[in-house]
């Protein structure tokens, strides 16, 4: 039985929706078979195991907010790193959809799950904690690149891009956790009405 692109991008979608309401200590190859409408036996062709399914998940985040930037020139980095915080903060719909077919209808509730889902299972697990670096340095790389544009352009006073990127994204982490593990549902919001004020602090204008 050959192998087909298609089949895998709709397991790893199964695998997202899937994840998001079975968390990941109750989640089954059989409740992705489920989700997919499919024999969980089909999954066994494409990953070897459900780590394996949900290690390749990641890499459709990383498409998703970040590859999309990578050869974007920058030409006004205020703008774009405001948007980006929003970006991580709030997914949209249409953001996800460019790259999953049937990703969940509450894309902003799914994304922090699984941010919140993984990244406590990499405390555990070393394959999990070097995925889980790459996307974040990732990330890291992102923002610096376009603070560093921003000061190029001197939009931004010469502030330490890897510094600073690093407490941007300390906020951006803590806001997702605390608002998914929390009561404070205002934690997402507070965290982006704080970064906007970094980004404002760091303006020339």
């Amino acid at each position: 039985m050959g192998r087909h692109p298609e089949t895998e991008q709709r397991i790893r979608e199964a695998a997202f929706r899937a994840l998001v309401e079975h968390g990941y200590a109750d989640l089954s190859i059989k409740d992705i078979g489920d989700e997919l409408g499919q024999n969980p036996s089909l999954i066994y062709h494409y990953f070897d195991s459900k780590d394996d399914l949900l290690l390749s998940m990641l890499d459709v985040f990383v498409e998703i907010f970040l590859d999309q930037r990578t050869e974007k020139p920058i030409t006004d980095p205020e703008t774009e790193l405001r948007e980006f915080v929003g970006q991580i903060l709030h997914p949209k719909p249409a953001q996800v959809e460019q790259v999953m077919f049937a990703p969940p209808s509450d894309i902003e509730t799914a994304v922090s799950r699984i941010f919140v889902e993984l990244w406590a299972h990499a405390t555990w697990d070393p394959d999990f904690r070097r995925k889980t670096t790459l996307v974040e340095d990732r990330l890291r790389e992102t923002v610096t690149r376009i603070l560093r544009a921003g000061i190029e352009l001197e939009q931004f006073r010469p502030v330490d891009p890897e510094l600073t990127a690093d407490h941007i994204l300390f906020l951006l982490k803590q806001g997702i956790h605390t608002g998914t593990t929390t009561n404070r549902d205002a934690a997402v919001d507070r965290v982006q009405t704080i970064v906007d004020g970094i980004i404002t602090d760091i303006s020339r204008e």
